[in-house]
């Protein structure tokens, strides 16, 4: 997978409600654009490379990502996500404690591939090694302009910049960026290519702590090829008629008893071999 398709998940990865269910209905829809000098070359515009719609509703969040159409739905009265993959039929269920336990492990990997001696003969270079280990243990230079609610985290490989907004809603910053913080874990586990998600829960602290969600995310790292993404938000505090036919639709497909419920590893592995024969 490329570095910018694994980097989506951390620039869209940051959706669903943390403590108590969320009374409000909210829309936010999400463009993704690729603004890395292979895809704007020549004067050509951003590429479109995602979408995606999150809905809050009746307690639960519900997101869907296309290209892909995989719905992810959180439930945090039962701290569990459950991933629908309705091209497949396939269903799997995964909890908060499940994805500490993956994302552990995965760390431990990394930090075990990282204490090995460098080879300068292998394919890795010192500048990927650099960018991994500063997902291990993120260090940003941070400045935000107060009156613009313009957010900016930069390193010398690795930077973010968030245009904010402060919600028409009570409370939905804290609840926003809680769920935030799961999902960019969700997202590094259910993806094992992903980015790590430290650097992401970094930035979402520090939206935390001016009260802003945001309205633009821009994520640059300098890997080769070169990570140059851009996340549209467009927040509607309430949901349309489609909105509420999409989530009975899912919802019925849950009930479907041909639907397939599988084990989170056999799912992650089913979906794994079928994004590498699309690559083939």
């Amino acid at each position: 997978m490329k570095m910018w398709h694994r980097a989506i998940w951390a620039v869209v990865g940051f959706w669903c409600v943390a403590s108590a269910a969320v009374a409000q209905d909210i829309r936010v829809y999400t463009q993704i654009y690729d603004r890395s000098k292979a895809t704007t070359s020549r004067g050509a515009a951003p590429v479109l490379v995602a979408k995606s719609l999150m809905l809050f509703h009746a307690g639960k969040v519900y997101d869907l990502i296309d290209p892909g159409q995989e719905v992810t739905i959180y439930e945090p009265a039962l701290s569990q996500f459950t991933v629908l993959n309705s091209q497949r039929q396939l269903r799997t269920e995964l909890s908060q404690s499940e994805i500490r336990r993956f994302l552990g492990m995965a760390e431990a990997e990394v930090r075990k591939h990282l204490g090995a001696p460098f080879d300068d003969s292998s394919n890795v270079s010192r500048k990927a090694v650099e960018i991994l280990q500063f997902q291990l243990r993120p260090n940003f230079e941070v400045t935000f302009d107060e009156a613009k609610l313009h957010l900016s985290l930069h390193a010398p490989e690795f930077q973010y910049v968030v245009e904010g907004t402060v919600p028409k809603i009570e409370n939905v910053t804290e609840k926003y960026l809680n769920v935030a913080d799961w999902t960019a874990q969700l997202n590094s586990v259910l993806h094992p290519q992903s980015l790590l998600p430290e650097p992401r829960l970094a930035l979402n602290q520090e939206m935390r702590q001016r009260g802003i969600v945001p309205k633009s995310v821009e994520l640059r790292v300098g890997a080769n090829p070169e990570v140059h993404l851009v996340a549209k938000h467009d927040w509607t505090w309430g949901l349309l008629e489609t909105d509420r036919q999409l989530i009975a639709d899912w919802e019925k497909q849950l009930q479907d008893p041909k639907l397939k419920r599988l084990s989170f590893q056999k799912f992650q592995q089913v979906m794994l071999t079928t994004e590498t024969a699309k690559r083939r």
